[in-house]
C-alpha cells in the first residue's frame, strides 16, 4: 500500500501533520532552527481560546492544538451556503491583510484554518521567525495562497495546489479567473465585498421563513376560515414588524460592509438589543466604537477586543454606552468584571446624572458621591496593580543584570585563559556568584577599560 503523499501544509513546513484528538504539528528539530521552547512561547498569545500544548524530546517537537468545539474544519464550509462561503473568505482576507506581527509568518491554506460559528477563521500554526518554519515573510507567496484558499471556498471545483499552482494553465471559470488576477489585497477584498452585496441584493427578493414556522403558516392558512383573526394579526406583525426588522439588519449590513458606521447606527436604532442577531450585534457595537469620542489609540485597542467571536455581553456593553443607556452598560460591565469598562461606564453615567434635571439636588448629589466614591476605588485598585507589575517588572530586570554580569564574568575568565598558557590547567567551569561579581566590578583588569 502506497503511503499518503504530504500536503502542501506538509511540504512547506517539513512537518508530520495529524488529526487526532486535536491537531499535532511534528518538527524534527534537527531539521528546524528552534533552540529552545521558550523562543515560541509567542504563538500561545495568539487565539487564546485555543489549548496549545509544546512538548519537546530529544529527537522532536510537538505543537498540539484544540480547538473549542464550537470550531469547524475547512472542509465543513462546503456544507454551508453560498452567502456563508464569501462571508469566510471575506474575513479571511480581512485576517492575512490586518497582520501586523513581524515576528509571526501566516501559512493560509486549508489544512491549516478552522472557523467558528460566526465565520471567523484563526490559522492552526504560525511560523517563527528564527525558529519555527516559515522563517521569513514572503509577501507574493502568501497573497497567492490567500487567493487560491478564496477560490477553494467560494467556488471549490479544484483542490488548493490546483489553484495555486496551476492558475496560468489549468481551465478554470470566469469566477475564478477573475478572481485569481487580482493584483493586491485590497482589489481582492473589494471583489469579495461586491459579490456579498449582490448575494445580498438577491436574498431581498426572498422571504426567508424557518420549516417550523412554514408549517405552522401552513395549517394556518388551512383552517383559515376558522381561525381568521389570530392569522390576521400574525399576518400584520409580519408585514409591519419582522419584514421591517429583517430588512433593516440586512441593510445594515450593507453599510457596516461599506464602513458607513453612521448609516448603521441610524437604520438599526429604533431595535431593541435584546432581539438582535450576535452579528448585527457586532456589526453595530464596532460602529458605535468607531463614533465613540476615545483616542485613536483607545479606539484601535477596544476594536481588537471587539470580533466575531466575542461574549455578545460586550457588544450589548458599547451599544448601550453608545445609545447613552450608561445604567444599563454599567450593570453589563459588572456582570463581566471587567474594570475598564465599570471605570468607562461610571464616568459616563456620572455625566448623566449631572444632565438629569429630573433629580432633586440632593438625590443627585448622593448618587454623585456614590459614583466617585466606586470610581476612585476602582482607580485606587488599578494604581496598586500597576504599581506590583512595575515592582515585578523590576526585579525581572534586576535578575537579567545579574545574569548578564555573570556572563560577562566567564566570557573574562576565558579570554584570560586563551591569552595566558598557564591557565589551561584551570577549570572552565567557575561563575562567579553575584556577590563575587560586586568584588570583580570594583578590581577591573588592567588591560580592560573603565
Amino acid at each position: 500500500m502506497s503511503e499518503k503523499s504530504p500536503s502542501y501544509l506538509e511540504q512547506k513546513l517539513k512537518a508530520i501533520i495529524t488529526k487526532e484528538n486535536g491537531y499535532t504539528f511534528t518538527f524534527h528539530k534537527e531539521k528546524i532552527k528552534l533552540h529552545d521552547a521558550i523562543e515560541i512561547d509567542l504563538i500561545n498569545e495568539m487565539d487564546r481560546s485555543f489549548q496549545k500544548d509544546i512538548v519537546m524530546t530529544d529527537d522532536d517537537l510537538k505543537i498540539i492544538i484544540y480547538p473549542p468545539s464550537s470550531y469547524e474544519a475547512f472542509p465543513s464550509i462546503y456544507e454551508k451556503d453560498e452567502r456563508s462561503k464569501w462571508l469566510l473568505a471575506f474575513q479571511l482576507v480581512k485576517k492575512v491583510k490586518n497582520h501586523q506581527l513581524a515576528r509571526l509568518h501566516l501559512v493560509v491554506c486549508p489544512d491549516n484554518i478552522v472557523f467558528d460559528r460566526s465565520l471567523e477563521p484563526s490559522f492552526l500554526h504560525y511560523g517563527v521567525k528564527e525558529s519555527l518554519p516559515p522563517y521569513e515573510k514572503d509577501e507574493e507567496k502568501l497573497f497567492q495562497e490567500t487567493k487560491a484558499t478564496v477560490a477553494a471556498i467560494v467556488e471549490g471545483k479544484h483542490l488548493f495546489e490546483e489553484y495555486y499552482y496551476f492558475y496560468k494553465s489549468l481551465e478554470f471559470s470566469s469566477l475564478a479567473k477573475e478572481l485569481m488576477s487580482k493584483e493586491n489585497f485590497d482589489m481582492l477584498e473589494e471583489f469579495i465585498r461586491e459579490e456579498i452585496i449582490r448575494l445580498e441584493k438577491k436574498d431581498k427578493t426572498f422571504i426567508h421563513i424557518p420549516e417550523k414556522k412554514w408549517k405552522v403558516h401552513r395549517y394556518v392558512t388551512a383552517g383559515l376560515f376558522i381561525c381568521f383573526i389570530p392569522a390576521f394579526i400574525y399576518t400584520l406583525y409580519s408585514v409591519f414588524f419582522q419584514m421591517p426588522k429583517q430588512q433593516a439588519y440586512v441593510e445594515s449590513n450593507e453599510h457596516f460592509l461599506n464602513r458607513e458606521y453612521s448609516e448603521v447606527v441610524n437604520t438599526l436604532a429604533r431595535y431593541d438589543v435584546e432581539g438582535m442577531p450576535d452579528v448585527v450585534k457586532y456589526s453595530l457595537a464596532t460602529s458605535y466604537v468607531a463614533n465613540e469620542s476615545l483616542t485613536e489609540k483607545q479606539k484601535e485597542r477596544v476594536q481588537s477586543r471587539i470580533t466575531l467571536h466575542s461574549d455578545p455581553k460586550y457588544y450589548e456593553y458599547w451599544i448601550y454606552l453608545g445609545r447613552g443607556e450608561n445604567e444599563e452598560a454599567l450593570e453589563i460591565a459588572r456582570f463581566l468584571e471587567d474594570r475598564d469598562l465599570i471605570m468607562l461606564g461610571l464616568i459616563n453615567y456620572r455625566e448623566e446624572i449631572k444632565t438629569n434635571d429630573d433629580l432633586k439636588s440632593e438625590e443627585r448629589q448622593q448618587k454623585l458621591d456614590e459614583i466617585q466614591n466606586e470610581l476612585d476605588e476602582y482607580i485606587k485598585e488599578k494604581e496598586q496593580q500597576e504599581k506590583e507589575e512595575q515592582q515585578k517588572a523590576e526585579r525581572e530586570k534586576e535578575k537579567q543584570r545579574e545574569k548578564a554580569i555573570q556572563q560577562k564574568q566567564l566570557e573574562s575568565q576565558q579570554e584570560t585563559k586563551k591569552g595566558d598558557p598557564a591557565a589551561e590547567g584551570k577549570t572552565t567551569d567557575q561563575v562567579t556568584t553575584p556577590n563575587e561579581t560586586k568584588e570583580v566590578e570594583s578590581k577591573p583588569d588592567e588591560d580592560q577599560a573603565p
